[in-house]
């Protein structure tokens, strides 16, 4: 096979980059920088931010390394299953599942409150289940985003955000910056790293896009913490423009501040900005989710652990059916709880706590795997030194448990929901452990009967 060409393997590494930056770049990412801003002030905000984005980037070289061992396959399924316990690895994905409902019931309702902040007339319930069905139509149709727009939506996005908040920056005093209480309270900054976590998920899904098998030695390796500082830089400088031109008492607590910030920094018009960054963070977050989460649900459907059904998969688009419907279904009920109840704030939460825990466990096969199999190939080896992988790896479940308690208000909600889905996740686990193994003596009673 040739070598590609240096402008195909540039292109290569750019969508990957644009891929993982996008699915984390997300409406709701301004949801986030707001509820970090209602515990911290502006340097340990940004604090916050940075040290989230460096244990993302030493999660994701464990994450390189282990798709390199496995290239192409399900990521988060295949990483889990080689090194854990059934039960364990089943309840973690099963979590995960459940982290990306509540990301598609948070992302499509922040979406929901932009497009009412444009145009008031419209009721957020429906915006949200309109943007659900037609997303989830797209996927049954199996339409994909040509990897050129998504690059392009995705600089679109990062580049705008960059250049506006450098210019609210450039156009304000900055007193709201570093006022004489600016420095906070640093024993809240545990929680908050755990929360900001959310703000980089979505660079483990490259994995499963490789272009070929060399894609798994160096690009994609490379292009999870490019992503990863790419998304740094933006909201580092956007949190600090965000302070800079606006009180941060205006800041704190307003689910949609981008509004707010566009609008002052531009007058109305600001508006019309807010709401052509979310429909190009849509583009580039809410379909290669739904489409992500209905492949997953493919493969273990085709492991025994879920009905049949649910890995249909249509003849002439190769669309996961199935697995689009399931996951469809479960987030626009999710999308409807999150919009009756006002829950944005709540899921975001829960969902860094569950994510805190999966990416714990991806530290921990990639260090077990470097013992149990020494010589299986790796094309990638994490340079990361091993003894910072196990702090990452022990650090990662406390900070995702203080994520829980760093926002006033919803602690008890926050530790009464995560109880709710991992027993959700147990339930699951232990109904699809009884089904594969009602499924085995049938299996094994076919093979006698055939032979």
């Amino acid at each position: 096979m040739s070598k590609p060409s240096p402008a195909k393997t540039f292109f290569e590494v750019l969508f990957y980059v644009t891929f993982a930056a996008g699915m984390a770049f997300g409406t709701s990412s301004f949801t986030l920088i707001s509820a970090l801003f209602e515990t911290l002030s502006a340097p340990w905000v940004v604090a916050a931010m940075v040290l989230s984005g460096v244990f993302c980037a030493v999660v994701s070289s464990s994450i390189a390394e282990l798709a390199s061992m496995y290239p192409s396959a399900p990521g988060v399924r295949t990483y889990l299953k080689v090194v854990l316990p059934s039960q364990l690895s089943l309840g973690l994905v099963y979590l995960y599942l459940v982290f990306m409902i509540l990301v598609a019931g948070v992302e499509s309702y922040m979406f929901a409150l932009v497009s009412k902040s444009v145009f008031p007339a419209l009721d957020p319930l429906y915006v949200v289940l309109g943007l659900l069905a037609f997303t989830i139509v797209v996927n049954l149709l199996g339409f994909d985003l040509p990897r050129t727009l998504q690059v392009l939506t995705t600089l679109l996005l990062i580049l705008t955000v960059i250049v506006l908040a450098t210019y609210g920056m450039a156009a304000s005093d900055h007193r709201n910056v570093f006022d004489k209480n600016s420095f906070g309270d640093i024993a809240k900054l545990p929680g908050a790293i755990g929360l900001a976590v959310y703000l980089y998920v979505g660079y483990e899904w490259t994995t499963m896009l490789g272009f070929r098998p060399a894609s798994y030695r160096r690009a994609i390796p490379l292009s999870m913490p490019m992503a990863i500082g790419t998304n740094v830089i933006a909201y580092s400088v956007f949190a600090i423009g965000f302070a800079a031109m606006i009180d941060p008492s205006r800041i704190s607590g307003d689910p949609i501040p981008q509004v707010v910030y566009f609008r002052t920094l531009l007058g109305h018009a600001g508006v019309y900005v807010a709401l052509s960054l979310s429909i190009l963070a849509i583009f580039s977050t809410f379909n290669a989710g739904i489409m992500g989460g209905s492949r997953l649900i493919f493969i273990l459907t085709r492991e025994g652990n879920l009905p049949a059904w649910c890995a249909w998969m249509s003849a002439t688009t190769g669309a996961p059916i199935g697995g689009i419907i399931v996951l469809g279904s479960l987030a626009t009920l999710c999308s409807v709880v999150v919009v009756t109840f006002k829950l944005q704030l709540l899921a975001a939460v829960i969902g860094s706590c569950i994510v805190s825990f999966v990416y714990a466990a991806f530290l921990w096969a990639a260090i077990k795997l470097r013992r149990t199999q020494p010589a299986m190939p790796r094309p990638f080896r994490n340079p990361v030194p091993e003894w910072i992988q196990y702090a990452v790896m022990v650090f990662s479940p406390v900070m995702g448990i203080l994520a829980l308690f760093s926002e006033p208000g919803i602690q008890l909600w926050a530790v009464g929901g995560l109880l709710l889905f991992i027993a959700f996740a147990f339930i699951a686990t232990q109904a699809s452990l009884a089904r594969m193994r009602t499924a085995r003596p049938r299996m094994e009673g076919s093979r006698v009967g055939a032979d």
